[in-house]
C-alpha cells in the first residue's frame, strides 16, 4: 500500500477519533479570501480519496498480475 494512501486513512481517522474536532470548521484564509470546511466532511473527503486510490491500485495490479498465463 503506497504511503500517500495510508497518510489519507490515518488524517481521516485521527480527524474522527478526536471528540473536539466533531462540531468544529477548519478555516483556511488567504489574502482575506476565506475557505472553510467542517473536520466532519473534511475526514470523509480523505477516507473517500484513499479509498478511491485504494480501488485504482488494486484495479492496476489486477491488470499487471501475469500469474494466470
Amino acid at each position: 500500500m503506497d504511503k500517500s494512501i495510508l497518510a489519507l486513512l490515518a488524517g481521516a481517522r485521527a480527524i474522527e477519533s478526536n471528540k473536539r474536532l466533531s462540531c468544529t470548521t477548519y478555516v483556511y484564509d488567504i489574502f482575506g479570501s476565506a475557505q472553510e470546511i467542517s473536520y466532519c466532511d473534511a475526514a470523509k473527503l480523505l477516507r473517500d480519496e484513499a479509498e478511491r486510490q485504494l480501488a485504482l491500485n488494486s484495479r492496476n495490479n489486477f491488470g499487471n498480475d501475469d500469474s494466470c498465463n
